[in-house]
């Protein structure tokens, strides 16, 4: 059977359309008529199926949602109620220190400040406009954004030294918003919101600290995936059997990752390599998956898969 992921984020009524673009519930209803219309849509179950070789011809499509995010709670009752299900993948470190991840606090500072003037201090503190960037690269990993806005998203998560960046990430958030913890609080998932998606086998890992895993040394990568394994069956009983790579894209996971990530005992992996998964190029720790935004073009070539 033909395996279709997408991937969801933030999940908002509105946006201020800078930094963070959440889908609204009436846009997730709507991709959910859309994509039922042509494929079936299935959880965890279904991806194992795949997985392990099994199933039908039928096309399954999978939703997920990154990040841990407390917002993401609220699609419960919507999915609930139109018949639905989706897998949720949490990062940890939020849950034991009551801190913002970086690349949070890069949107919600994104949300607040232009490209322009995020340019003009990362110019200022670390000749942003010396680096050379690989303009296909940043095509694919940041397909949907402006071209400065991928420099700047590129440079922050990718080029700038770790503590570097953490520091600066730190300092502007503070400026800007004040308590960490406070925002930390009222971002991410309770440990009973966790607890509550386990019970329900709707919950994955996004390994600890969302960091480019690709981009860590092996043993830090082992522990990035290992330590969130260990967070969450400590805090449910239960240990996941998938992960969502944080980043996802080609400078953020490699084959290195892939097999550790198979050495602790996880069954599957997505990516945000776009595509189908077909069963011609099943790899389970690899799986493919499509951005929300990708939705109508997916669902508009349907019918050459299902044919097949």
């Amino acid at each position: 059977m033909p395996l279709l992921a997408v991937n969801h984020h933030y999940f908002r009524a509105s946006s201020t359309g800078q930094g963070i673009y959440p889908i609204t519930p009436d846009a997730l209803i709507s991709e959910i008529a859309l994509l039922r219309s042509r494929w079936r849509i299935g959880g965890e179950a279904d991806i194992l199926q795949f997985c392990h070789g099994g199933g039908t011809t039928e096309a399954v499509c999978i939703l997920t949602f990154d990040d841990g995010l407390k917002e993401q709670m609220q699609t419960l009752a919507l999915l609930d109620k139109l018949g639905v299900t989706a897998m949720y993948f949490a990062p940890t470190a939020p849950l034991l220190k009551r801190e913002v991840l970086d690349v949070h606090k890069l949107h919600m500072i994104r949300e607040r400040l232009s490209d322009a003037e995020l340019a003009a201090d990362l110019q200022l503190r670390f000749n942003f406009r010396a680096h050379v960037f690989d303009e296909q690269l940043l095509s694919i990993q940041y397909r949907y954004d402006e071209p400065l806005s991928r420099k700047v998203k590129y440079f922050l998560n990718f080029v700038l030294d770790p503590v570097a960046r953490l520091e600066w990430t730190s300092q502007r958030f503070v400026e800007i918003f004040g308590s960490e913890q406070a925002a930390s609080e009222a971002l991410y998932m309770s440990a009973e919101d966790l607890r509550v998606l386990a019970g329900r086998h709707l919950l994955g890992t996004h390994a600890h600290a969302h960091l480019p895993l690709a981009t860590l040394s092996a043993t830090h990568a082992r522990q990035e995936i290992e330590q969130s394994l260990d967070v969450l069956e400590n805090l449910s009983g239960q240990r996941p059997v998938g992960i969502s790579y944080p980043f996802g894209g080609q400078s953020a996971v490699s084959a290195s990752v892939f097999e550790t990530a198979k050495e602790l005992g996880l069954q599957y992996g997505f990516t945000m390599e776009r595509g189908f998964n077909a069963d011609s190029d099943r790899y389970p720790m690899a799986l493919k998956r499509i951005d929300v935004n990708d939705v109508k073009a997916w669902v508009d070539i349907t019918p050459a898969l299902s044919s097949k």
